[in-house]
């Protein structure tokens, strides 16, 4: 056999075996790009149904603030409850008959009149419930700094 010949023939080998290696490596990384992206299409289309509701503390004058109830998620929230869990319940919670909300859209919110005295406590622990698309009761334990 010419040199030559035997040359070309041991490249002809090596470009093989190169491009083979190659293409696996390539295909099992598209495989890790595939999974990860089908990953995240699923965590987007959960988050899709997921409401976030949470509360604030706005204050006002002359003792009479107010707790935002609103809605942070991309869903819309049913059936939401607050409950007020502080032991030392030294302030007036009005128009608390507005609760449970039956509906709260995204980017919506509702308010609650807030009483507060000298004695009132400096924070209150707060109990949030909601149904979303995504998961029924959900909940969120939350403290409001007065």
């Amino acid at each position: 056999m010419e040199p030559s010949l035997l040359i070309s023939v041991i490249a002809l080998l090596f470009s093989v075996i190169t491009y083979i290696l190659h293409d696996r490596r390539i295909k099992k990384q598209e495989g890790l790009i595939n999974k990860y992206q089908l990953e995240k299409i699923d965590a987007e289309r959960i988050e899709q149904n997921k409401a976030l509701i949470r509360a604030n503390f706005v204050r006002g004058t002359s003792g009479k603030n107010k707790v935002m109830v609103y809605n942070a998620g991309k869903s819309a929230a049913r059936n939401i409850n607050f409950e007020i869990l502080s032991e030392d319940q030294n302030f007036m919670v009005l128009n608390k008959d507005r609760f449970p909300f039956d509906l709260l859209n995204p980017q919506e919110s509702t308010a609650l009149s807030l009483t507060t005295f000298e004695e009132s406590p400096d924070t209150i622990r707060v109990r949030l419930t909601w149904d979303d698309r995504h998961d029924k009761k959900n909940v969120h334990e939350q403290i409001l700094t007065l």
